[in-house]
């Protein structure tokens, strides 16, 4: 569940939480200065779906690349050995 989490939906919601986050100080400020408080229904929602699919792609991509096998590799799925469950693993072939 944490690698889902991690993985998919962190990237996706951060654009999101960072412009709450902006507007809710925004709010906070002008409440003591003054002046106008930003308006959440004319917020940049498209730009942010946007941002957030790219940079939850980019989490796919870096964990594609930096954790899976090369293609020299063969894919040992997992097993039982002994009544103890072995996890899937990939292991370089050896010339």
């Amino acid at each position: 569940m944490a690698r889902v989490l991690f993985t998919y939906i962190v990237p996706f919601l951060l654009p999101l939480a960072v412009y709450l986050a902006w507007s809710w100080y925004r709010t906070r400020y002008v409440a003591e200065h003054g002046g106008a408080p930003p308006r959440l229904e004319q917020g940049p929602w498209p730009l942010l779906l946007f941002l957030g699919a790219v940079l939850a792609f980019a989490s796919l991509a870096v964990t594609a690349l930096r954790h899976g096998g090369g293609p020299d590799s063969v894919y040992t799925p997992s097993y039982l050995e002994n009544g103890q469950v072995v996890p899937g693993r990939t292991v370089s072939k050896q010339p």
